[in-house]
């Protein structure tokens, strides 16, 4: 009678068994929902403030002691490269260069009539008829009205230098912010005259948070997407444009310029919104099992927990690569779910 007990409950003991897992899988199958993965990833960006700026405010400065005769602009005026701005009294560089004229003038007739005579004197001295200490002399004074005519050639062109200062043109394409001076004034080299604003080629400034970077597991924003947002205007896809080397001591922040529309006034503020270029999955669906981090899935309607190498715990981790779009990701009770129910 003993060994009929045993066996009839060896022979009902795998039957409890697979009822107990039954129960156990339709435990775990009431208790989580999923979603596909292409509605669980998120994107990592964040927002900053930043200001379209200008690459030059210029304060223009007289380089003549000169009387100002002439200005042709008024504060907040459009200016463009090359166009006149101030007009200072040349009258006295211009009559140097009136002079200068006229001792080229002689310095060339004299110079004529030296080499004339050293002609002259070159032939007579080939039949003997004159010193040779003529000829040299002849020729000394040759060479030194040579070089005078290159001195006065130098002064001439240093005095017609001096003529273009007179007229202070635009370096670039802006607008006049302030003049420090009026008509009939008298300037020292070097006294302010005006400042002006360039308005082409702008750009657009922010600086951003060291600690923020290292936490998107990148220090460089040029492999961030950025988008300018300004109330009043279209969302604008930016481009990198540069990165300060260092980090700001005092606010431990990089400071990064990006281009600027040429409709974007100078001086705008706005918000640069800066976004990882990879998915993330959300620390939410993240869950830890021993020392491993991962999540559960239901693939083939089975129960799967996919590891996840390299996991902060209470952060975002990267998407990986290969994980299909329609992959259903477990995004509620998975915090009761097991290895052990997992068909790994």
């Amino acid at each position: 009678m003993r060994w009929v007990i045993v066996l009839g409950f060896i022979l009902v003991n795998p039957l409890t068994v697979s009822a107990i897992y039954a129960k156990s899988d339709e435990t775990w199958r009431a208790q989580i929902q999923t979603q596909p993965l292409s509605e669980v990833v998120i994107e990592r960006s964040q927002s900053f403030a930043a200001e379209v700026i200008s690459p030059n405010q210029t304060q223009l400065a007289s380089e003549l002691n000169a009387r100002v005769l002439r200005i042709y602009t008024r504060p907040g005026e459009q200016v463009k490269q090359g166009q006149r701005l101030v007009k200072l009294d040349c009258q006295d560089s211009q009559l140097q260069a009136e002079r200068l004229v006229a001792q080229r003038q002689q310095n060339q007739a004299s110079l004529s009539l030296a080499q004339s005579t050293q002609t002259r004197l070159a032939q007579l001295q080939n039949r003997d008829l004159t010193a040779v200490s003529q000829l040299d002399e002849v020729a000394a004074q040759v060479q030194q009205l040579q070089a005078q005519g290159d001195i006065l050639a130098v002064e001439q062109r240093l005095n017609a230098r001096q003529i273009e200062r007179c007229t202070i043109k635009a370096p670039f394409t802006g607008s006049v912010l302030k003049h420090h001076v009026g008509e009939g004034q008298w300037v020292n080299v070097g006294s302010p005259l005006l400042e002006l604003l360039q308005t082409e080629q702008a750009e657009i400034s922010t600086r951003l948070p060291f600690s923020w970077l290292q936490s998107m597991d990148h220090t460089r924003p040029a492999d961030l997407s950025a988008r300018l947002q300004v109330r009043g205007f279209d969302d604008i896809d930016l481009q990198l444009i540069r990165q300060a080397p260092h980090i700001d001591p005092n606010s431990r922040t990089v400071q990064v310029w990006f281009n600027a529309p040429a409709d974007l006034p100078i001086g705008l503020s706005g918000q640069v919104r800066l976004t990882h270029p990879q998915p993330f999955l959300p620390a939410q669906v993240i869950v830890q099992r021993g020392q491993a981090f991962g999540v559960f899935t239901l693939e083939d309607n089975q129960l799967r927990f996919r590891q996840l190498q390299d996991v902060q715990e209470g952060r975002p981790h990267a998407l990986p690569a290969d994980w299909p779009d329609n992959l259903l990701i477990v995004t509620q009770g998975q915090q009761r779910l097991t290895r052990e129910q997992a068909n790994d």
